[in-house]
């Protein structure tokens, strides 16, 4: 028989090896990302962006409750690493992200991304130097839930230009861009630009497309379809409708990166029946109340407003705390617009439009209005008690400036107008004449005559 301390040793042994089991087990999140950023390309030529671009986005879903795995510059070797931590982490999520920055080819309807040390000749290469985008879908996919990818990976590409002198007659097969993809049910793919078209680096801090995404991404309560329609017109703008995001989904239900916490209802507390009492009336007092001070106080009208009526009309005038968060935004928008700050469509959404009419409003009235990016109700009253056109009109490329309005440019008769907005003559196509000389004519002799036909 085993005593009394014999089932101590395996009671304490049962619970170290649960303890052990528990830890060794991994711990999955209900979200969980996968971003990469690569810019310091050995033998091609490297990116400004990709990098701070990865960071940022990196940054921005960690603070909405992600599990990031996130690499920068990595070789192949290093990629192949960081997407297997990814897959397994991402078991039992139920929502994957993917990002990625940097090169990315597509040959054959197959697109692959270019790690640092990718090293491409010909098309034997593709599969031992890159990464097959389909194979990290694969993985995504496996699991039923909601999966996103943002491929910011169409940069000018020197390596498809390349390849495609190697392949000879095959080049055909190298794409410009990326290929379009058929996505799994749960599934959205966001495309930096349109497929098979070339998407701008930029020449801030971020790409066109990551600045739009990092405007939205964290907008509360914003489905993420939705949120794709306001990144392309952002991206469109910025880029003369150069570059116009694309975006394939098979999604089955909303996903919002930011949203909104319940709200917590409290159940009413019933009052207490009242309890009968006597109550003795006392006799009546005459009080005499004091007459209000009526003092005439200057008013910004040139009037006089007696002081006792203040009060009520600074309460008046209070901020309206109870004012939702989008309704906010559409007035202030609206205000910027009246303003001639120029804030876009006023549709309750605060990105980098509004935020860049605000700057310009902080600019020229510098005295008036606080300097901040982000609208308040004292922000809203202050613009409320300006009046005329603050902003100075700025036109696009292709408009000017016509009596306070802008106009798009015209050209002379013939020509066409750039997204630069300068005017050009466009090739006129070559067309083949006709041969108008008549066929010589074939004769012959026969027996002393000559025929001809």
């Amino acid at each position: 028989m085993v005593g009394l301390s014999g089932y101590a040793r395996l009671l304490a042994s049962f619970v170290m090896a649960v303890l052990l089991f528990s830890v060794a087990r991994p711990v999955h999140a209900d979200r969980v990302a996968l971003v990469v950023g690569n810019s310091q390309y050995r033998n091609t030529q490297p990116l400004a962006n990709p990098r701070n671009d990865a960071e940022a986005i990196a940054a921005k879903l960690r603070e909405l409750d992600f599990e990031v795995f996130d690499g920068y510059d990595l070789t192949r070797t290093g990629f192949e690493d960081l997407i297997r931590d990814f897959a397994r982490h991402a078991q039992d999520a139920d929502a994957a992200a993917f990002y990625y920055a940097g090169h990315g080819l597509e040959v054959g309807s197959v697109n692959y991304l270019v790690p640092v040390d990718a090293n491409i000749r010909d098309e034997a290469d593709l599969k031992f130097e890159t990464i097959n985008l389909n194979d990290i879908l694969g993985f995504m996919e496996r699991e039923q839930r909601t999966n996103l990818v943002f491929l910011d990976a169409c940069r000018d590409n020197p390596i498809a230009r390349n390849l495609s002198l190697n392949m000879g007659t095959r080049s055909v097969a190298v794409g410009r861009g990326l290929a379009p993809i058929d996505t799994g049910v749960g599934t959205l793919i966001a495309y930096s630009t349109q497929p098979g078209n070339v998407a701008l680096d930029g020449e801030g801090r971020h790409s066109p497309f990551t600045a739009a995404l990092l405007d939205h991404m964290a907008t509360p309560d914003l489905d993420v379809e939705i949120m794709m329609r306001s990144v392309r017109r952002d991206v469109m703008q910025e880029t003369g409708g150069q570059q116009v995001p694309w975006s394939s989904s098979s999604l089955t239900g909303s996903f919002i990166f930011r949203p909104l916490p319940p709200k917590e209802t409290t159940a009413p507390v019933p009052k207490p029946s009242p309890t009968p009492e006597v109550v003795v009336a006392p006799a009546p007092e005459t009080v005499v109340l004091p007459a209000p001070v009526t003092e005439p106080v200057p008013s910004t009208a040139g009037q006089t407003v007696p002081r006792a009526q203040l009060p009520q009309m600074e309460s008046a005038s209070s901020p309206d705390t109870s004012m939702s968060e989008r309704e906010l935004v559409l007035k202030s928008q609206a205000a910027l617009n009246r303003l001639g700050c120029d804030a876009g469509n006023e549709d309750g959404i605060w990105g980098r439009k509004s935020r860049d009419a605000l700057a310009r409003l902080v600019k020229h009235a510098p005295t008036t209005i606080e300097a901040t990016q982000e609208p308040s109700v004292p922000l809203l009253r202050q613009m409320e008690r300006l009046s005329g056109k603050i902003c100075p009109l700025v036109c696009q490329v292709t408009e000017h400036k016509v009596n306070d309005a802008c106009v798009r440019k015209t050209c002379p008769a013939g020509q066409r107008l750039s997204s630069k907005g300068l005017c050009y003559s466009p090739p006129v196509a070559k067309t083949q004449r006709r041969s108008t000389s008549k066929p010589s004519s074939s004769c012959f002799t026969l027996n002393g005559s000559t025929y001809c036909q």
